[in-house]
């Protein structure tokens, strides 16, 4: 089995007096096609680790493996290229611009790749009827529900077609019902051959996954199948 995402070695530090330290040393590896949970308290650096893992920070020493590729002599713009190719992100917050509707908050996701426009929305048609939103194609977020508006945060994330898809707390804003729908579209994604890493604090979240990480002081402390 190759790997998806593979750290080694990583630490992560932020200036201070004294520096704070919030991934000490960490050796980790995610096999394409895991569904696997991050879980820890607040502050014990599982939120940092996905960051690192997605290439949004980059680590202060050790490397950093996407697909094989190690990724510490990448330029800025190579890492961005790389990211856009392989990853998929999904935040607590959403993160959709209010003034765009559904299918073009997905589209926006394909500006960069150089997509004609007409074909931007044309996938994000699709995607958005993929996850279950093809009656909600021209609604703004702000006429939507929080589980609609994950689902398009979903659409977006995984319009570009991403081999690895990573959500940080994709159920921490929604109400028990619309989290279970989310959860269950996650799942449908890995089914569909997406290699998932979900972070939460929440133990019914992390269940729903074949493995767990558990994050404390910036170290792995346990990683059960």
């Amino acid at each position: 089995m190759s790997a998806a995402l593979e750290l080694v070695d990583v630490v992560k530090e932020y200036a201070g007096t004294p520096p704070v330290r919030a991934l000490d040393g960490v050796n980790v590896r995610i096999d394409v096609g895991e569904m696997v949970a991050i879980v820890g308290q607040s502050g014990s650096g599982k939120s940092t680790l996905l960051h690192v893992a997605g290439t949004l920070d980059r680590p202060s020493s050790g490397e950093l493996l996407v697909a094989g590729v190690p990724t510490s002599e990448l330029t800025d713009n190579e890492l961005a290229a790389l990211r856009s190719r392989t990853i998929g992100f999904v935040f607590q917050q959403f993160f959709l611009l209010d003034e765009l509707t559904a299918v073009d908050n997905v589209a926006l996701a394909l500006v960069y790749q150089g997509i004609e426009p007409a074909e931007r929305r044309r996938r994000a048609v699709r995607v958005l009827e993929r996850v279950g939103l093809g009656h909600r194609l021209w609604h703004f977020p702000q006429q939507m529900s929080g589980g609609e508006r994950q689902r398009v945060a979903t659409a977006r994330a995984i319009v570009t077609e991403p081999t690895v898809l990573l959500a940080d707390e994709p159920t921490g804003n929604l109400d028990t019902a619309s989290s279970a729908s989310i959860l269950d579209l996650i799942a449908q994604l890995h089914a569909d051959g997406i290699t998932v890493v979900i972070i939460t604090h929440d133990h019914s979240v992390a269940a729903r996954c074949a493995r767990t990480i558990t994050v404390a002081d910036g170290t792995i402390v346990s990683d059960e199948r």
